[in-house]
């Protein structure tokens, strides 16, 4: 099991879906070169680990149990993501379903006031998949979260 500590925004999940009835006949030449083009030139360097867990349990699921025992904390469900929202700690942690590449993993972001009036994230990640599929995690989280802070800033 794997830990990332990373600082981060907020994340949310887009799905893509293909409607039958809007598909259109491509040539064999516009796919390999549609092809070529949405793959990267080279692979992204797998990410810097921790050694221990930076979440402070030393399982995802310790940590949803030890949520799920704590008084004022709220869960919800979005896109299959177990959300669990502690208002005392101004923490959000994230967990992926059983279907997902990263399972089982948690992602920890508190919130802090930070300078100017900013809100800082301050993300944990603790992942016990694949190195690939916890780096994805990682990194998408990472995008998402900066997305949201652009908007934040009115960009």
């Amino acid at each position: 099991m794997t830990s990332w500590p990373t600082s981060t925004r907020r994340w949310r999940r887009a799905e893509a879906r293909i409607v039958p009835s809007k598909m259109r006949t491509v040539s064999l030449g516009a796919l390999a070169l549609s092809l070529l083009l949405a793959t990267p030139l080279c692979a992204a360097p797998p990410l810097n680990e921790q050694t221990q867990s930076t979440v402070g349990y030393p399982t995802a699921g310790a940590a949803l149990a030890a949520l799920h025992a704590k008084s004022g904390v709220e869960f919800s469900i979005q896109d299959g993501w177990t959300i669990a929202t502690d208002a005392e700690t101004n923490t959000v942690w994230s967990f992926p379903p059983e279907h997902d590449p990263a399972y089982p993993a948690v992602v920890k972001r508190q919130l802090s006031a930070g300078a100017n009036g900013a809100v800082d994230v301050h993300m944990d990640v603790l992942c016990a998949a694949s190195k690939t599929a916890c780096d994805d995690l990682v990194r998408a989280f990472e995008r998402m979260n900066d997305e949201a802070q652009a908007q934040l800033k009115g960009g």
